[in-house]
């Protein structure tokens, strides 16, 4: 097979096994690690990423994302205006969270092992617009917080890295964290993921100025009550 796309790697089924398989347990070992993450979507999605495109294809907004596909980018000029951005904005509190946690934008690594064009790209999308959800989600990058994206994430993509992740990612959390992940993060990730509306379809370029509450608010997102209490 010859290359699809700029990154892409042909590999065959049992190749992809091996990434996967690999990948998942390194994965294991640091559920934070988004090279590992990657490598386990980009091997995993394959015949999977139908339910994005009826998600987006059913929303006006999404429809125009896969028409457009634009990409998180950043001059440095523009990444440093966001801070400028009035206290309580998306693009304010994005910039925050990604300069208290020590994060850029730039590490999100290219998909390289899916078959399909129009598929990389939603890969692409997904994965580069996670960081946002972080934000939406007001969740840091510890691992329970991270294994409770990957569950909220499943609810609404139905990918099987998210799955795996937010499965057996808790099997490594010492045993207090456990407990908060069971008895608080997961039951709201299931509820929160499964009722708010699909996140592949919002337009995140266009919501920097927008109060973060409200733009919560028409995805129907709510907030852990208890993540500040235990």
């Amino acid at each position: 097979m010859k290359p699809l796309y700029q990154s892409h790697r042909p590999t065959t089924p049992l190749q992809k096994a091996f990434i996967a398989a690999g990948s998942a347990l390194m994965g294991f070992g640091d559920p934070t690690d988004g090279s590992h993450i990657a490598a386990l979507g980009d091997a995993t999605a394959n015949g999977h990423m139908d339910h994005l495109r009826n998600q987006m294809l059913k929303d006006p907004v999404g429809r125009r994302i896969l028409r457009e596909r634009p990409q998180i980018s950043f001059t440095h000029e523009e990444w440093e205006k966001l801070k400028t951005l009035p206290a309580g904005s998306f693009g304010r509190t994005y910039y925050e969270q990604m300069a208290r946690n020590n994060i850029s934008w730039t590490t999100r690594p290219p998909v390289r092992f899916v078959d399909n064009e129009e598929d990389a790209y939603l890969l692409l999308r997904y994965r580069q617009c996670h960081d946002f959800y972080h934000v939406i989600l007001d969740l840091d990058i510890s691992v329970v917080e991270e294994l409770a994206i990957k569950v909220f994430e499943w609810q609404q993509t139905k990918l099987p890295v998210a799955l795996v992740a937010g499965a057996f990612g808790p099997l490594r959390l010492p045993p207090k964290e456990r407990s908060r992940f069971f008895d608080f993060y997961l039951p709201w990730a299931l509820q929160c993921g499964s009722s708010s509306k699909p996140i592949i379809s919002v337009y995140w370029e266009e919501m920097w100025h927008r109060p973060i509450d409200d733009i919560r608010k028409e995805m129907g997102v709510w907030l852990l009550p208890q993540r500040n209490k235990h």
